[in-house]
């Protein structure tokens, strides 16, 4: 009888599936905490009933809001360091190369908020942006609870294709592009009420940082 040894290797703790976990965990934690609201919330793409209800800019601190926005940046920095890894920047499974990602995106979007807030300061419009930034943190993280699934399939699966990185950033674009549209449509009062300020405000902290951060990132 011949005996063949088989090399097994030890089972090791995968840092996504962690990071997955842990952020489906907020996600089940926030539907239990707060089970009306949630629903309202997965309704925001044909109704505007959440948005009417939660429109007091104060919102926009509650664990609510803050749950949700850390699903949206974990969903947002896998996405963004799979395409990375799909354009050869970085290795997918490199823990060190999404923390890198994660740092970033998370440093921008704080800096970004910081200096809107000082910009509304001084322009004494601190009501429009607090109501803007809560009604478009409140689209974008129901962008990110969207993408969820999508990049956990994507990661898991190494479906490391130019075809369906094209496809995933053109439905991504188009999702925002709607968002954005309905954002305009239902407020329209507020909006008309600073239309310069809102013009300057899209110029200044919507375009101009996604041109600079692009042309940093094809320099690099």
């Amino acid at each position: 009888m011949e005996l063949e040894i088989l090399h097994r290797e030890p089972l090791t703790v995968d840092w996504a599936t962690l990071l997955f976990v842990a952020t489906l965990g907020i996600i089940v934690i926030t539907r239990n905490a707060f089970p009306v609201r949630f629903f309202e919330f997965l309704k925001l793409f044909i109704s505007n009933k959440y948005l009417s209800t939660y429109r007091d800019a104060n919102n926009i601190k509650s664990g609510f809001t803050i749950s949700l926005f850390v699903v949206q940046l974990v969903s947002l920095s896998v996405f963004i360091h799979y395409v990375l890894a799909v354009l050869g920047l970085s290795d997918l499974d490199d823990i060190t190369s999404y923390a890198r990602v994660f740092s970033v995106l998370l440093f921008f979007i704080l800096i970004k908020y910081f200096l809107e807030q000082i910009i509304a300061v001084c322009f004494g419009i601190e009501e429009f942006v607090g109501q803007y930034n809560l009604v478009k943190l409140t689209y974008r993280s129901f962008i990110g609870l969207l993408m969820f699934p999508i990049v956990v399939v994507l990661f898991y699966n190494q479906f490391l294709s130019t075809y369906l990185l094209w496809g995933v950033l053109i439905a991504f674009a188009l999702s925002n592009l709607v968002l954005f549209i309905l954002l305009i449509k239902n407020h329209q009062k507020l909006i008309s009420r600073f239309v310069l300020y809102f013009i300057l405000y899209l110029c200044t902290f919507e375009i101009a940082p996604y041109i600079i951060l692009y042309h940093w990132f094809a320099k690099s």
